[in-house]
């Protein structure tokens, strides 16, 4: 049986084709457009050229899912539609243009989907924490023996830090410290995470797998990315980088991973702020993440029904 899931996102929108044999998960096709649908927000409301935006893309991933056959779509939206004012407006307005229903995740729903899809794929350690930086939004899970203790989405992600803050490509030392300040400010606005503190934490997402990509091309790592480790400590070292060698970093991502030039860094730096409040001293990669954990919790429990 073969399933598409579109996953509407801030930076984003990506059509995964997955073929589900009644036990095992089977990527086949990975196709993601560059909408940046967090640009296109004004004062809290996404404009009429974001909607559009956005239609276009998706009314394109549909067709790319229907000459592969794929019968079964469905598309979900996390923080680049619900975190706006005019969310259900835009939602209607988007499902009217492409006559296909979008399922609207709460902050709670994206936070424990991303958690169901880690668990599928790692081993996991008695006690972690698992983050997911996406454009628009971090969602941050507390977990013990195999079960989510605390979640929470904070909206704030790799892309709207970039446009709230950066002028140019990278992120300026003054500009680095104004992130930082903000992400200590809501991390701290967090009660549960004051008492939390943990050896490892587990990255979701492409934020996540653009830092270790970068760290596995400079160092000629020849390890899966999803077999590497990171200490805070090296974390640190590319933040230094972004501060004391600007151009020689950009050339390193331009090289590694291109669509993440702007992003990377503000991304970076909410992970390792994350990492510091929690007292993490190692990261690790999960392969499997939100989308996956769609599938199993929502998609597979719709199909057998």
């Amino acid at each position: 049986m073969r399933i598409g899931i579109i996953d509407l996102g801030s930076n984003t929108i990506r059509l995964v084709i997955y073929h589900w044999n009644g036990s095992k998960l089977e990527l086949i096709t990975n196709i993601k457009r560059k909408a940046q649908s967090a640009k296109y927000i004004e004062d809290g409301f996404m404009c009429k050229v974001g909607i559009e935006v956005i239609v276009d893309h998706l009314k394109e991933l549909l067709m790319i899912a229907r000459t592969k056959d794929v019968l079964d779509v469905h598309i979900f939206a996390t923080a680049s539609i619900r975190n706006i004012q005019n969310s259900e407006s835009v939602k209607m307005q988007i499902e009217n243009e492409i006559q296909h229903k979008i399922d609207l995740l709460d902050a709670s729903q994206e936070s424990l989907y991303g958690f169901e899809g880690l668990k599928r794929t790692l081993s996991l350690p008695l006690e972690g924490v698992s983050v997911d930086v996406g454009g628009g939004s971090t969602e941050i899970t507390h977990f013990k023996s195999d079960k989510a203790i605390h979640s929470i989405s904070i909206p704030m992600g790799s892309l709207n830090m970039y446009i709230n803050h950066v002028q140019d490509v990278l992120p300026s030392h003054s500009e680095l410290m104004l992130m930082r300040i903000e992400i200590q400010n809501m991390l701290n606005q967090v009660y549960w995470l004051e008492n939390i503190k943990v050896n490892e934490m587990f990255g979701i997402g492409g934020s996540a797998r653009a830092i270790m990509r970068l760290h596995q091309a400079k160092y000629d790592i020849q390890n899966s990315i999803y077999d590497m480790h990171m200490s805070n400590d090296i974390f640190e070292s590319y933040l230094e980088e972004a501060s004391n060698n600007p151009k020689v970093l950009a050339e390193l991502i331009i090289n590694t991973v291109p669509e993440r030039l702007t992003t990377l860094i503000p991304g970076a730096l909410i992970l390792f702020e994350i990492m510091k409040k929690v007292g993490a001293q190692s990261y690790g990669l999960s392969s499997y993440g939100v989308r996956e954990g769609y599938f199993y919790q929502k998609v597979l429990d719709t199909t057998k029904a």
